[in-house]
Formats: C-alpha cells, structure tokens, sequence
C-alpha cells in the first residue's frame, strides 16, 4: 500500500544516507552499507510506483524543516 507516510521515511533516509556521504569519506565497511541502503530506497520507490517528483519534494522539505515543523508535518501524514 502506497502511503504519503512511508514516502515521508524515504525521503528522509535517503537525505540522511546521501548527507552521511557527502560531509565525510566512511570507512570501506560504510560506504557500502550506504550505497546498499541508498539502492534499497530507490528499489522501493520503483517497486511501489511511487512518485518520484513528491518523493523530491519531500527531500526538500525534510531539508528545510525545523525539529517542530518536522513533527508538525508528521502528524499530517497518513
């Protein structure tokens, strides 16, 4: 079942994951468990039908909340 919540969660990881790559080179043993990760996100985006645009939109936002925003947001989620 596709849901807004769990597109939420994965675009969320996924800016997590990238930004883990990006402030710092990890150790070999990481770095493979974050690209594995990252493909497993875009597996299931693939899998599920997602929208890829909402899925974006969603990276921003996640990117541009506040803690109190964030949890405000959640709530509206289904």
């Amino acid at each position: 079942m596709k849901s807004d919540k769990e597109l939420f969660d994965l675009a969320k990881m996924y800016v997590v994951l990238s930004n883990e790559l990006e402030r710092r080179l990890p150790p070999e043993f990481e770095l493979e468990e974050i690209k594995k990760s990252l493909e497993e996100i875009r597996n299931t985006l693939l899998e599920k039908n997602y929208d890829v645009n909402k899925f974006l939109h969603y990276q921003q936002l996640y990117k541009e909340m506040s803690i109190k925003e964030y949890y405000e947001f959640i709530k509206t989620l289904k």
